[in-house]
């Protein structure tokens, strides 16, 4: 059995961040039901060039990442019926699930005062750009602008000298990980509505991921004083440790070596390269 089976949920998102919460609770189990467009559906299913990968045909990765193994619903929200529609759907779920920002949440009727009013108990989570207080709280975005940019990943891994910002290693990547973040949110309130009864509003932003992912990094420089880049272009190891690096092998690929304690390990790595101290570089 799988920890979420018999949860019900409701999702009206798009795109990738909140949506790939949606798919981390149907791999929990959950029966996820996605709400889209009544006539475009997602915007992400017309999402075909990514860089310099493109896909023809169906199935389409862009829109099956963050989708896999949910139910879907066209459905005009605008209009009484739909709404009621909604509604319905809304009782019978035991958490709703939205990337809606405030005005649009208020014009489709989608707010959390809504949504409780029709199901007092449901949990309401909801994925944004930047957070849910504060002057910017209505702005939209991308993981791309709030995760990677903003939140200050580009900036720590570009070496120096850089000219411009390092881009992120693929796409959806501040996406995935903000969308456990929220999963792991609303696991968290499932379990206090069945220990109190209490349902719970769970927010996560794609700021909030990065700079929490950026934790030790922030914890470091702000008690040093001190800013973190990363290391000019042919630099490998750690300036302190060598046996902390990626270095380039002689066949083509990259060797990554963790070895914290350097003093304890350095014998038997030179043992095992066939080198002398000196010829190790």
């Amino acid at each position: 059995m799988k920890p979420l089976e018999g949860i019900r949920v409701l999702e009206v998102a798009m795109y990738g961040f909140v949506p790939s919460a949606g798919a981390v609770l149907v791999e929990w189990g959950a029966d996820v039901v996605k709400v889209e467009h009544a006539v475009t559906g997602d915007p992400q299913r017309g999402l075909r060039q990514t860089g310099m990968l493109r896909v023809e045909g169906d199935p389409n990765p862009n829109i099956e990442h963050a989708n896999r193994g949910k139910r879907s619903l066209g459905l005009d929200m605008s209009v009484a019926e739909g709404k009621e529609v909604l509604y319905e759907l809304a009782r019978r779920s035991d958490v709703f699930l939205t990337s809606f920002l405030p005005g649009a949440r208020q014009k489709f009727g989608i707010d959390v005062d809504d949504i409780r009013a029709v199901n007092p108990k449901i949990i309401y989570a909801r994925g944004s750009a930047l957070g849910p207080r504060g002057a910017e709280s209505v702005k939209g975005g991308y993981d791309m602008t709030a995760f990677w940019c903003r939140a200050g990943t580009a900036a720590t891994i570009t070496p120096m000298g850089y000219d411009g910002m390092i881009n992120p290693p693929g796409p959806a990547y501040g996406d995935t990980i903000s969308g456990t973040n929220l999963a792991g949110g609303i696991a968290a309130a499932l379990l206090k509505r069945e220990r109190s009864g209490e349902p719970s509003v769970v927010d996560v932003s794609l700021l909030g991921s990065g700079v929490w992912s950026l934790g030790h990094t922030v914890a470091l420089t702000n008690h040093l004083g001190q800013i973190m880049q990363g290391p000019p272009p042919g630099i490998h190891g750690s300036p302190v440790n060598p046996l902390v690096g990626v270095y380039p092998t002689s066949d083509g690929r990259h060797m990554s070596l963790v070895m914290m304690q350097p003093g304890k390990f350095w014998a038997d790595v030179c043992v095992r390269h066939e080198a002398s101290e000196v010829e190790w570089r």
